[in-house]
């Protein structure tokens, strides 16, 4: 296992170079785990990316100014498929939760069928995508620690 906190402040001290440099390998690592494993349920890399947005809405809704600030670590990890309107559209108000519940099981379940390096590499993946502002706030840890246990 690994200590959440300890990787929490190693994430909040490192430069945007090294925090990019870190996004493009932890997601390149990613998934291939995810090609080597089978998933059956919702898509993974769809499941890790509303997971990490959920991450930045634990405050509540998103807004444009969070996902813009969040966009290119999001491009560097899953491609440039992410249109605002459509993922704010999907995850704000009530049936937004609902998805993103699913989504949240989803990955889960992800996680609980994989080896603990997986676990390690999706969580420091989350850290890195949300301290883009240099800080991980109370919330967005709360959220991203559920997938320690």
């Amino acid at each position: 296992m690994f200590d959440f906190a300890k990787i929490c402040n190693q994430v909040e001290n490192l430069s945007p170079v090294e925090r990019g440099a870190l996004i493009v390998s932890e997601s390149a690592t990613i998934v291939k785990k995810f090609e080597e494993i089978s998933v059956t349920a919702l898509n993974p890399i769809d499941a890790l990316a509303t997971f990490i947005i959920g991450a930045v809405m634990a405050d509540g809704e998103i807004d444009e100014k969070e996902f813009l600030l969040i966009y290119p670590s999001l491009v560097r990890a899953f491609g440039d498929d992410f249109d605002f309107e459509k993922i704010k559209k999907t995850l704000n108000g009530k049936q937004g939760k609902t998805v993103l519940n699913e989504y949240v099981s989803a990955l889960m379940t992800i996680i609980s069928t994989a080896d603990a390096s997986l676990q390690a590499d999706i969580v420091t993946l989350c850290l890195l995508v949300v301290a883009i502002d240099n800080k991980i706030n109370a919330r967005e840890r709360r959220y991203i620690r559920q997938l320690c246990n």
